[in-house]
């Protein structure tokens, strides 16, 4: 769990802990795992820390309070198209990486405003 506005985070005790990447944090840049992102030319050619520490996985970057995918691989790369997002209406899905990004608030009922709405 990420904190869209101060880049705190959490991860969770689950079988894929050691292979979530934190170390940026600071910057807003996060690598989780994903099941078809495994070739890593691409992001190595223009991010060194991922290349340097042989990062395998999908980059995650938390920039202006709103998460997005900088790069994975999927069949069309869908998911690294979406658009950032803050919203808890709309998450980023990549279903071939099986990743999906929710955003959760702690707004009260009768304190939110829609961003959106769905038809």
């Amino acid at each position: 769990m990420i904190n869209l506005k101060t880049n705190d985070y959490k991860v969770y005790n689950t079988e894929y802990k050691e292979l979530v990447h934190v170390e940026r944090a600071l910057e807003g840049i996060f690598y989780v795992p994903g099941k078809t992102t495994t070739e890593m030319t691409e992001l190595y050619l223009e991010d060194e820390y991922a290349k340097e520490n042989e990062i395998v996985g999908i980059k995650i970057v938390v920039e202006d309070e709103k998460i997005s995918v900088a790069y994975q691989e999927s069949p069309k790369d869908l998911c690294q198209f979406q658009n950032p997002t803050s919203s808890p209406l709309v998450p980023i899905v990549c279903l071939p990486n099986e990743l999906v990004i929710n955003v959760y608030t702690d707004i009260e009922s009768d304190q939110f405003i829609p961003d959106s709405i769905l038809e």
